[in-house]
């Protein structure tokens, strides 16, 4: 029997030292690679965190550290390292890994002299074990144990330096992609597109992709569908969701996706080549995925930061993707589409599930007649998927076959729709018409039209916006307080709502759903052709608005406008205009055009007819003494504008019902300019800096008939006994005690009329103060005959 000599001479020893010093901490290869996996993990999760400021800091205009991306590359080389370790223990020989894990022997030696291998190869194995040789070429259970343990203290030498950086953020950024509502229910007939188009994304190949198809077929539905899924799946860093529509430009785009990255350093006053510049510079490094939502032209990618930047050879490129919806097949090939996805309307069996989804499937069941009717209803809508559920709603609820076939007539009337010069899309101005006319009554009616005034796809604030423009249009007008009114015009919120008309959506700003509704776009053109193009007059209403315009039109488009929205343009002065440029014109919106700032005195005695005039959210600091020829103004909003006085003829303005001067700089206004408007009802002055004795006079000299106010005031015991002293015709309905010592004020008995509402509401508590500015402002929040201590101990103020 042949014996093996092994001759382990003092080098082999010191070969072997590492080893016998990493037992200890390592033990076994395998629970060693699990000792370092939760070490890399601390290290990951350090990583993680100092990505996150770096993001946060960019997005300010900051750099990184070359400290810090030195740091970052470390770790990065680390993982790849730590990655190779664990794939080579899984993939050494059985002898490797018993010679640890069996436990039969702790003495390496008495596992070389079991091995019946000769002794060249016990030679070799030694040799092995002293030369310095690559990573992946030592493949036994020792090489590995001496590595882990090398890495680990790489990694602990990670983690002591990561304490010591030079960090240039210290605040995570919070999740900058907005998720838009998605029904639970998949939508009919779009599933498969969505499974195309995230083929395509996935596969590399196609970054450009565009999706094309009539207004209403599902495009944006489909588009929301994309990004949620590449919000559960987070192949990108950046998930973008912008908005183009009609008239769009390029700038509010920038700033638009600016706002999705939470990215500061793009300016109002900056180019589009220096925004476009920013942007690019923010997202070269990142995967990015853009959502364009109805785009009408061609948009330059590039200057929306969608491009690459020159890398070295071999480098790997950062994934650019662009999917974008339009309503044209043109616009797909001015885009340079690498792939064209056309959404057409759906067959019959998809029309008719999509239409009983959205009606009273009970009704069909149990009426043969009526379930007859409205398959033939559904086939006029041509299996266009807005068409169909904006009639299947209208109709759901009615259990009468007459109710149904009279639908069914009107749809069909030949007549009706010959008479009128339609746009391609008219099977969706039927459908539009036919819950239209179903509405309630005229009032709801024409405050959907209202809704148009508003840029495409913009979120409107029904408290703040919607249900005061809606009062103001002298569409709400029957109500003795103002709280009456904003709860009528909730209840034709609802009506529209439910109708389809409106919907409930959500957005970064307006965290609330109930606060934010928002008209489709394909609603919108079809309401804004009812009111201008089905009469053959289409410059009755001018909507001109969020499309960058920096001036108004010229003269001869003012001959026949009776409405002219410009609100959240780059309007920055106003021309000089003749008399009665303007015959007709009642309504006039310019608000959020942020570089108004003066107004030419000619402007106003050139609109002998005007009722509503809304300068909310300019730079206005003056006006001119001409507002008092306005002598048919009904409806004056000046709120948030650093105006300081009110003009002497401002008393002239007989006919005003509602003023709001919320966060202006008022400070003069001349006496009897309030208290002589007879007719006001809403009178907003909080928020502004008033001389405590002037609007004391001023309320208690109003001469009117009833008045809502809305106020701040210090919270002394003084000031609250003045309130309790106006007269019954003035009503607080907004209220804000300021400083901080309301917890010194006795009890007051806010059942008086001059404390709001004089019907049944909410029980004043904690959490009903602080509603009213929001959506508690349209609810009457005081019991006739509750008494209530104003004793919370809240910072800054209190809204009652």
């Amino acid at each position: 029997m042949a014996c093996i000599n092994l001759n382990l001479d003092v080098d082999v020893n010191r070969c072997l030292s590492g080893l016998w010093a990493s037992l200890p901490v390592l033990g076994r290869p395998k629970s060693g690679i699990k000792k370092l996996e939760k070490q890399m993990a601390r290290l990951r999760s350090k990583r993680d965190d100092i990505k996150n400021q770096i993001t946060e800091a960019e997005r300010e205009g900051k750099i990184p550290t070359n400290e810090v991306s030195q740091w970052l590359r470390e770790v990065e080389e680390l993982e790849g390292q730590l990655a190779a370790i664990k794939q080579d223990f899984q993939s050494i020989s059985c002898f490797s890994c018993n010679c640890f894990n069996r436990g039969t022997s702790s003495n390496p030696t008495e596992a070389f002299a079991a091995n019946p291998e000769d002794e060249e190869n016990a030679a070799t194995q030694t040799q092995q074990a002293r030369d310095d040789v690559p990573i992946r070429e030592s493949s036994n259970c020792c090489s590995i144990i001496l590595r882990m343990a090398e890495k680990l203290r790489e990694t602990d030498e990670l983690m002591s330096r990561a304490g010591a950086l030079d960090l240039i953020a210290t605040v995570c950024p919070p999740e900058s992609n907005v998720m838009l509502s998605i029904s639970h229910r998949p939508p009919v007939g779009i599933e498969s597109y969505v499974e195309d188009i995230v083929g395509y994304v996935d596969g590399g190949k196609d970054n450009i992709i565009g999706i094309y198809g009539m207004g209403g077929v599902g495009k944006t539905t489909m588009l929301k569908r994309i990004q949620r899924h590449y919000y559960n799946h987070r192949i990108f860093d950046s998930v973008i969701w912008v908005v183009a529509s009609n008239d769009c430009q390029l700038k509010r785009l920038q700033m638009d996706i600016a706002k999705s990255l939470e990215l500061k350093t793009l300016k109002e006053s900056d180019d589009e080549q220096t925004c476009g510049d920013k942007l690019f510079s923010f997202l070269k490094n990142r995967n990015c995925l853009l959502l364009l939502d109805d785009i009408w032209g061609h948009v330059d990618l590039q200057l929306l930061g969608m491009a690459h930047s020159a890398t070295k050879r071999g480098q790997q490129q950062p994934r650019k993707v662009v999917v974008f919806t339009t309503r044209s097949e043109t616009v797909c090939a001015q885009m340079k589409a690498e792939k064209k996805v056309k959404v057409k309307c759906l067959d019959s069996d998809q029309a008719w599930q999509l239409f009983e989804q959205n009606s009273d499937g009970d009704v069909f069941s149990s009426d043969a007649g009526i379930k007859f009717v409205a398959e033939e209803l559904a086939k006029e809508c041509a299996g266009l998927p807005l068409a169909l559920i904006t009639v299947a709603r209208v109709m759901s609820g009615k259990k009468s076959w007459e109710v149904w076939n009279d639908a069914l007539n009107q749809i069909r009337d030949k007549h009706e729709w010959t008479t009128v010069c339609l746009p391609e899309d008219s099977v969706m101005y039927k459908a539009f018409k036919l819950s239209y006319d179903s509405l309630e009554n005229d009032s709801i009616r024409e405050c959907l039209l209202c809704c148009a005034l508003w840029p495409e796809d913009h979120k409107i604030n029904k408290f703040s916006e919607l249900i005061p423009c809606w009062i103001g249009c002298g569409i709400i007008h029957e109500f003795n307080v103002i709280n009456e009114a904003f709860t009528k015009g909730c209840s034709h919120l609802e009506a529209l709502v439910d109708a389809s008309l409106l919907e409930q959506c959500s957005d970064l700003d307006f965290p609330d759903r109930s606060t934010v509704v928002k008209m489709h776009d394909v609603i919108r053109d079809m309401a804004l052709l009812m009111v201008s193009g089905l009469e053959g007059n289409k410059r009755k209403w001018i909507v001109k608005a969020r499309i960058g315009l920096s001036d108004l039109l010229r003269q001869e488009e003012w001959q026949e406008a009776e409405r002219a929205s410009f609100m959240m343009n780059e309007i920055t002065s106003l021309q000089e205009y003749g008399t009665s440029i303007f015959p007709k014109l009642s309504m006039l919106i310019l608000c959020h055009n942020r570089g108004l700032k003066t107004i030419p005195p000619s402007l106003f005695t050139s609109m002998p007819r005007l009722t509503y005039l809304d300068l909310c959210k300019c730079r206005i600091t003056e006006l001119p003494e001409d507002i008092g020829s306005l002598t048919e103004l009904q409806y004056l909003d000046l709120s948030f504008n650093p105006i300081t006085t009110l003009p002497v003829k401002f008393g002239c303005l007989g006919k005003l019902e509602y003023l709001l001067l919320c966060y202006t700089g008022l400070k003069i206004v001349p006496n009897g300019s309030i208290s002589n408007l007879s007719m006001l009802k809403w009178l907003d002055i909080s928020q502004i800096p008033l001389i405590p004795e002037w609007w004391w006079d001023e309320l208690k000299c109003f001469k009117g008939r009833q008045l809502s106010v809305g106020i701040n005031i210090n919270a002394t015991t003084y000031n609250i006994e003045r309130l309790n002293m106006l007269p019954p015709n003035v009503s607080i309905w907004h209220l804000v005690l300021d400083e901080h010592n309301i917890s010194k004020l006795p009890n007051y008995d806010l059942s008086t009329p001059q404390w709001g509402c004089r019907d049944p509401g909410l029980p004043i508590s904690k959490r009903s103060i602080g509603l009213l500015g929001k959506e508690a402002a349209g609810r009457s929040l005081f019991r006739s005959s509750w008494t209530v201590k104003l004793l919370y101990s809240l910072a800054d103020s209190i809204c009652i």
